[in-house]
């Protein structure tokens, strides 16, 4: 059985593991960092559920039921709320009303089984566990077990609510292949999943040159940036040392090549509802929210979707946007394939991390204990300098 031909086909959904009758696949990263199946041929027994599973390939359903979406641009009423989150919130309004309701809730948070801040899916039925999954996670989770555990939830009658990326939520719904009126599914709009090789990387190049271990990481550091601006940020010793590495290799050329083909990178979205960051806020609700600390935009795709909303919406704060014509490139098509994007991987099984942050980012190796801002501000203080005595 042949089941990915390129990897461009496969977006490493895990699916095709799981719905397995045999236990024939398994998963294994290449060079690259990236999961693919593995097909053990003295299992297999050619039944072809794999690929009939993999809406990757074979497509998914086109689950939008109102043209136009029911679209609002929303913030939290709580302050602290969407101050943690990385746009307006959204996400807790609707999974605080799931958990109310004695459900669970299952998104992207980090764990360290397979390194540090290594990025997982997983469950909860707590809002300290919820907590974990706020804040863009700008790398490809690892789905492990979950579909499962989601059908287990499922069939004893509990809510669900599933927030992933498209794809993620296109294989749910493939591997689950039933509607249940008590799953809610919540899809971002995706610009493409970085590797968690190059981000454990990352990390491990930061504390080389910090000088320490890492205790914290954000991949947008919204309280010290800004909502607008794209730093990542790791805390080294109770210190916040930001930069632009990761961020400028994430819109460059380290995302899955799947990202290049996604399918679901268009208006026709597979989940009840889709949240995003509200570019082009400015235009659509002028004067409103204008402070750079975070809107969302709510689509409402479905009448399941329409449900969570109507219960959900006391919550929030929010502004009717229906209608207008959104901005976000990766509701029209798929991430364009960068031009060095082949020169990129082979540097980097060739030469490593540290040469690609400094040919493809444009890094410079800091000296231990100095951070990018500070830096920044020696070198602010040495100009100032030579002002004043050129002066004299």
């Amino acid at each position: 059985m042949e089941l990915v031909k390129k990897k461009e086909d496969c977006c490493g959904c895990r699916t095709c593991e799981k719905v397995c009758p045999k236990g024939a696949i398994h998963m294994e990263e290449d060079a690259c960092g990236f999961l693919y199946p593995k097909i053990d041929p003295g299992k297999c027994v050619d039944c072809g559920l794999c690929l009939k599973k993999c809406a990757f390939q074979s497509g998914y359903e086109k689950r939008k039921e109102y043209d136009p979406f029911y679209a609002y641009g929303v913030r939290h009423r709580e302050e602290q709320v969407y101050m943690e989150s990385r746009s307006g919130g959204a996400f807790t309004a609707f999974s605080d009303h799931i958990l109310e309701r004695s459900g669970a809730v299952y998104g992207a948070g980090f764990d360290d089984e397979k390194g540090p801040f290594y990025v997982r899916h997983s469950g909860t039925e707590t809002k300290e566990g919820r907590d974990e999954y706020r804040g863009s996670k700008y790398v490809q989770s690892d789905l492990s077990d979950v579909f499962p555990e989601v059908k287990e939830r499922l069939e004893n009658g509990q809510a669900v609510l599933f927030t992933g990326t498209g794809c993620q939520i296109g294989a749910l719904y493939a591997y689950l292949d039933k509607k249940y009126d008590n799953l809610y599914t919540l899809d971002l709009i995706c610009y493409g999943v970085p590797s968690p090789r190059l981000w454990q990387d990352f990390l491990h190049m930061r504390e080389e040159e910090i000088g320490g271990k890492i205790e914290s990481a954000e991949f947008r550091n919204k309280k010290e940036c800004g909502w607008k601006a794209c730093r990542e940020s790791v805390v080294v010793n109770g210190r916040s040392y930001r930069s632009r590495i990761y961020a400028k290799l994430f819109y460059g050329s380290d995302i899955r090549p799947s990202c290049t083909q996604c399918p679901y990178t268009n208006q026709e979205r597979v989940g009840d509802i889709t949240l995003g960051d509200f570019w082009g806020h400015e235009k659509a609700i002028p004067g409103i929210w204008d402070d750079d600390k975070g809107i969302s935009l709510v689509l409402v795709n479905t009448s399941q979707g329409k449900k969570l909303w109507e219960m959900s919406k006391d919550m929030v704060d929010h502004v009717d946007v229906t209608g207008y014509p959104f901005r976000h490139s990766r509701m029209r098509k798929a991430v364009k394939k960068p031009d060095d994007y082949d020169m990129f991987w082979e540097d980097y099984e060739k030469k490593g991390f540290v040469y690609c942050a400094e040919k493809y980012a444009g890094h410079k190796k800091k000296k231990k204990g100095v951070s990018q801002s500070g830096a920044e501000q020696g070198h602010l203080i040495r100009r100032v300098v030579r002002r004043l005595f050129t002066k004299r």
